[in-house]
């Protein structure tokens, strides 16, 4: 596989792929063993050319050569940046070195201050008005501003010629999928899992301003035959793009698979693996999708995935212990994400273990009070289990059944 693909999606309408394979963790935070693609298009026209976003500066050398086989840099008259993150634009800067490069730079108002301070250079920069329209040969580029998608500076550009919607890290996906998606089954496999997981990681805190966005392009009433990601793959065909819109809608509000049920559990001796074992032997259902992470000495699970299946959960179950007089370090990070990325109304259990001091279910609790989350039940464990504590652990467990509506 080439490190940089070329492909054209639409007549004049050419993506450039960067493949990384070797990342582990996007925004050095989230773990993303099935990679990612950086997505940059060009747009051809007869008056010239336009260049939609570019790629990480890693990748620079790569993608310029890759860029000059499809276009004379002296034809590209516009670079559009829909969102100034440096994996999306930090190769302009690369670009602006070349002498036969002369492109006028469009962008949010914003842009202009953060082409300065995250490149360090200057370009001829021209802000676009939300609802702005630009005439460019045969076609119309009509940008809108969807601020906070996730930076505030972020926008769409609507290609009319090609019913085309340049949508930056909305509607992208973590992974390697091929370059178009035109099929209602093809998005349905693995490739949902990864645009649901990079929508929480990056999106997540966001949500409002999701819906806010989706509510715009309702009303807008646009005919959307494409849209073009800046990661992961271009969607091709009204029945896709209305897939992945009431996809967006539910993870953006939050709404439940039925009897999905994600437990997340520490273990540093085997006592909290115990109490996940016993509690899945009563709530493992052939109606019931159990999703389990785990943190113990021995294996670790990504946050990541965590945070992609909790999203449309059903039901969450913490088990985890004290540590140093408060609750275990991985649990409060991976809480206060939980609280941040995927904050709704959705039943919690927990239960907690202890030595001498119950202080993680005190903490827990306090984190929940300014959260959506409804804690629905919860049990302490003073170490070993006794046989009243498995008597409640089995309660528990079928007030979790309850929960995920079965009986």
């Amino acid at each position: 596989m080439e490190l940089v693909e070329i492909k054209e999606i639409l007549k004049d309408l050419v993506v450039l792929r960067v493949f990384d394979k070797n990342i582990k963790y996007f925004e050095s935070l989230w773990e993303i063993p099935e990679g990612v693609t950086y997505n940059s298009y060009i747009l051809r026209t007869s008056e010239g050319s336009v260049l939609f976003d570019t790629v990480k500066h890693s990748f620079s050398e790569e993608y310029i050569n890759a860029l000059k086989k499809v276009v004379d840099l002296r034809d590209i008259k516009y670079v559009v940046i829909q969102h100034m993150e440096p994996d999306h634009s930090s190769s302009l800067k690369a670009l602006k070195t070349l002498s036969e490069f002369k492109a006028e730079v469009l962008g949010h108002p914003l842009t202009a201050k953060l082409i300065k301070s995250l490149l360090g250079i200057d370009v001829r920069f021209k802000p676009v008005k939300d609802d702005e329209e630009l005439r460019i040969g045969d076609t119309t580029l009509r940008f809108l501003h969807v601020p906070w998608l996730h930076w505030p500076e972020t926008i769409f550009t609507y290609v009319e010629k090609l019913k085309a919607l340049m949508s930056c890290d909305a509607f992208g996906a973590y992974g390697i999928p091929p370059h178009i998606i035109s099929d209602v089954s093809d998005l349905r496999t693995q490739y949902v899992k990864f645009m649901r997981k990079y929508f929480v990681n990056i999106i997540g805190h966001y949500r409002d301003n999701v819906i806010k966005a989706l509510d715009k392009l309702a009303a807008l009433n646009l005919k959307i035959d494409l849209v073009a990601p800046s990661h992961g793959a271009a969607l091709l065909g009204s029945n896709v793009i209305n897939e992945v819109l009431a996809l967006y809608r539910v993870w953006a509000e939050g709404k439940s698979e039925n009897r999905k049920l994600v437990i997340l559990y520490t273990s540093m001796y085997g006592y909290n693996e115990e109490i996940v074992k016993r509690l899945l032997d009563i709530v493992k259902d052939d109606r019931v999708r159990v999703e389990v992470f785990k943190f113990t000495s021995y294996h670790r699970d990504n946050v990541s995935d965590f945070l992609g299946e909790v999203i449309d959960a059903k039901a969450i179950v913490l088990v985890t212990s004290t540590y140093d007089n408060s609750v275990f370090p991985i649990t409060k990070y991976i809480l206060e994400l939980l609280l941040s990325k995927s904050n709704a109304e959705k039943p919690l259990y927990i239960v907690t273990t202890y030595g001498w001091n119950d202080a993680a279910s005190r903490e827990i609790k306090n984190m929940l009070k300014a959260s959506k989350f409804k804690l629905l039940g919860e049990l302490t464990v003073n170490s070993l289990l006794t046989e009243a504590d498995i008597q409640k652990l089995s309660n528990l467990s079928k007030e979790i059944l309850t929960s995920l509506e079965v009986s």
